[in-house]
């Protein structure tokens, strides 16, 4: 595998674009290589995971280099204090063509994550469409909180499951296909928990009906 592309990197944190198809932590029953393991032999040090985002997406992923960035990092995203958009691929137009989703979202012991009228946590996604890809849309989400699968569970509760996420509902049509859940992190911006100065990076997907 190709080393990491490093996005920003300084003694306390590193944020690289993450590539689909490696998880960023080890998960149960599986022995694969991580985006921890990878990105600690790269940079010959400990690095610590402080957010997520699932295999299959790519781009902004920060890590901590210590543990006083991991708990400024925790600390700011618990606090959604971190800006984050994302650019996905959807296989219909949404209606209104931007909004607000709001809903509390559960994992069942399925492992899916479903929307759920009590309990659950609260999430908060805002969308605004960008462009149209033949018969697919491109909308750019912003999470205003980041539980898991957040943004594909409130996509396919809007009738738009992202292109590829068999998970939450997409069913290719004709002449269609996708190698992965057509998600991907672009913009990410936060002020350093150490330093105070902002942060800010930007990465375009690999694939063009990704690009704004």
């Amino acid at each position: 595998m190709r080393p990491l592309s490093v996005l920003y990197q300084d003694e306390h944190l590193v944020v690289i674009d993450k590539p689909s198809g490696v998880l960023v932590v080890q998960a149960p029953g599986r022995n694969s290589a991580t985006i921890v393991d990878l990105l600690g032999a790269q940079l010959g040090c400990r690095v610590q995971a402080v957010h997520r985002l699932d295999e299959d997406t790519t781009g902004a992923l920060a890590l901590a280099l210590n543990d006083t960035a991991r708990v400024g990092m925790e600390a700011l995203f618990r606090d959604h204090a971190i800006e984050r958009d994302y650019l996905v691929l959807v296989s219909a137009a949404p209606t209104p063509a931007a909004g607000k989703i709001e809903s509390n979202l559960q994992e069942d012991a399925d492992g899916i994550v479903r929307v759920v009228p009590r309990g659950g946590l609260r999430a908060v996604t805002h969308y605004e469409t960008l462009a149209r890809r033949g018969r697919c849309t491109l909308v750019r989400c912003r999470l205003e909180t980041g539980r898991r699968n957040q943004i594909r569970v409130h996509l396919a509760a809007l009738g738009c499951p992202v292109a590829g996420d068999r998970k939450y509902g997409f069913r290719a049509r004709a002449g269609e296909r996708f190698t992965r859940v057509m998600l991907h992190s672009w913009r990410m911006r936060f002020a350093h928990p150490i330093r105070g100065a902002e942060v800010r990076v930007e990465t375009l997907p690999p694939e063009p009906s990704l690009c704004p």
